[in-house]
């Protein structure tokens, strides 16, 4: 028989699902008709924290039973927002300092042009977006929730933390290249989200103390990782507009060559407080 806890567990994800739902349903309505890029980050937002529960499900749910696929309905749009958010991101770090040296008009035009052509493949994706199967999968999650007990999901969670944390450490050992640091972020984002949801069902000192040290890893690695995708991004153009005016792009590339020794240069001091962060979480 369950206890009252136990329901409450159920209740909770329940309620948070529908709430998360209903918003992420205002906001993709709202941004289709919008089209402004704080209404798609809102709707971004809200299928990152309905995605946090489908990672909790699949954490807790047994190994025999098959993964229903929940998230399948919400990764195309969710990429298609994640494109703009990325092209945002980098036209906010061309405003710092280090970067107003360099004449890059031709680059900035071009982020605002790909910014409109992603935002038009974004409202394409809502457009074509199944609010029947929605419907469908809210039932399906309110039937598993009822299934979680506190046990289960203090067993099995702390299980996902050591297991993630063993493969970021194992990944920052092998050595300072940047595919391992973007795998080790990937783990420390993914465990960061689930337990912070995990914590609002049942919060703990303990808890609190890892998601600390997370939130420690993921802002030490963020600011390299938006860098290096701005890298990426200048060497695409470059590679794309080689008859462009000789100046400019001889600005663009100085710019782009700095860029790059200064990602490299901070590779090890990464790999190193993101390991003393992680490493100085409790053991659980």
């Amino acid at each position: 028989m369950k206890r009252k806890n136990d329901y409450r567990i159920g209740e909770f994800l329940f309620r948070f699902y529908r709430k998360r739902s209903a918003s992420f349903l205002a906001n993709i309505y709202k941004s289709g008709i919008t089209g402004a890029p704080k209404d798609i980050h809102r709707a971004r937002l809200d299928v990152k924290k309905i995605l946090a529960i489908v990672d909790l499900l699949r954490i807790v749910r047994s190994k025999a039973e098959k993964d229903p696929g929940y998230d399948k309905i919400f990764k195309r749009l969710y990429r298609a927002s994640g494109k703009i958010r990325e092209i945002q991101v980098n036209q906010l770090l061309l405003t710092r300092s280090e970067f107003l040296a360099y004449d890059l008009t031709l680059f900035k035009q071009d982020l605002l042009k790909m910014e409109r052509e992603r935002t038009r493949e974004f409202l394409d994706v809502i457009r074509k977006f199944d609010e029947h199967k929605l419907a469908r999968i809210e039932k399906r999650i309110n039937k598993e929730v009822e299934e979680i007990t506190p046990v289960t999901l203090q067993k099995k969670t702390n299980r996902y933390i050591r297991s993630k944390i063993a493969l970021s450490l194992n990944l920052l050992e092998k050595g300072d290249n940047e595919k391992n640091i973007h795998e080790a972020r990937q783990h420390v984002k993914e465990l960061s989200t689930v337990l912070s949801l995990v914590f609002s069902i049942k919060p703990t000192d303990k808890l609190e103390l890892v998601i600390d040290g997370l939130n420690r890893s993921e802002m030490v690695i963020g600011d390299w990782h938006d860098k290096v995708v701005l890298a990426e991004a200048f060497e695409r153009f470059l590679k794309q507009h080689r008859d462009a005016d000789e100046n400019q792009m001889t600005q663009i590339r100085e710019c782009h060559q700095a860029l790059c020794e200064a990602n490299t240069g901070q590779i090890e001091s990464i790999v190193h407080d993101v390991r003393r962060a992680i490493l100085s979480e409790p053991h659980l």
